[in-house]
């Protein structure tokens, strides 16, 4: 079985691509990025561990040839798009929505975040869109399409912007930590890994048509969170500065919505507190790694 993988050089298509490589033997990756927002460093070394079974392309997912080009060169069971939230994101998936139909991929699972949910109850915003579009195509062509959702991801290769990466990073460099409000808010943190299981879960066994919200329900305060990073690293809790501005909410998915539990029979493996030191261990060992992540991030910023 032969995946497309879209967006596969970002922090949970690089992460999926491993999963699936190391998990399950027979399964080949064809990874298709444009390294905008994602990195090759992401996903270095997998061409030499797993030979023949990866190849990358880099292209947008709106360039008809491109994609038309990597469709015929295999058969493939099915995509698996992580872009989408980005500029241009809606033209893109629609082109890749209607390459998928007529290659015969049988299988199309969008990836999307929490953020799409508010977005989506009111037609609003880049995610929210891409999401309807690709229901769009299940409703309209019988497309087996399947949408997955999730918040609060941690693990290698999150983006130093990110709250928990950008935590180990400041306690790293032994600057101040910002913790949004009074640090209460409540999250149920899905490890990287566990959020990969599920996608293959649905890729396999999902029911088209549907969204499966990806939901942990052991949660941990923000502030028990930063506490935590500086306790590993040996640092004090001074660094930590609350109210450092946003409102602390929650996430937008409900705690309630345990769809994935029940039809995919998948469940989070990962324990939060030895899963959060090995996160903070991986960030001190690969410094080179997220020191140009973080330089192209404030260069581009500037």
């Amino acid at each position: 079985m032969r995946l497309l993988v879209t967006g596969g050089c970002g922090f949970v298509g690089s992460n999926f691509v491993r999963y699936v490589l190391q998990h399950y033997g027979p399964e080949m990756i064809t990874n298709v990025d444009s390294l905008v927002s994602g990195g090759l460093a992401s996903v270095e070394g997998i061409a030499q561990e797993f030979g023949e079974r990866y190849e990358f392309l880099r292209a947008e997912v709106g360039d008809s040839d491109k994609i038309d080009a990597v469709l015929s060169t295999h058969q493939y069971f099915a995509v698996v798009n992580f872009t989408g939230g980005s500029a241009g994101g809606t033209a893109g998936v629609a082109n890749l929505l209607e390459r998928a139909r007529q290659h015969g991929v049988r299988r199309f699972v969008q990836v999307s975040n929490s953020g799409a949910l508010a977005a989506a109850a009111d037609g609003q915003g880049k995610q929210g869109a891409v999401d309807t579009l690709a229901l769009d195509a299940f409703r309209a062509h019988a497309q087996e399409v399947v949408v997955t959702r999730s918040a609060c991801n941690y693990g290698p290769f999150q983006a130093p912007a990110e709250f928990i990466p950008a935590s180990i990073i400041h306690a790293l460099r032994d600057e101040p930590l910002p913790v949004a409000g009074d640090g209460s808010t409540m999250r149920g943190w899905l490890h990287v890994d566990d959020h990969c299981s599920a996608i293959f879960a649905a890729l396999l066994s999902g029911e088209p048509g549907t969204i499966y919200p990806l939901v942990n329900d052991l949660k941990t305060s923000d502030l028990e969170v930063a506490q935590a990073i500086l306790e590993h690293l040996g640092k004090s809790r001074d660094l930590i500065r609350l109210n450092a501005g946003g409102s602390g909410a929650s996430p937008g998915i409900s705690d309630e919505e345990h769809l994935a539990f029940q039809q995919l029979e998948w469940k989070p493996r990962q324990h939060f507190a030895p899963a959060l030191r090995e996160t903070i261990d991986w960030y001190v060992r690969n410094r080179e790694w997220w020191d140009g992540e973080d330089e192209e991030a404030e260069r581009i910023a500037l």
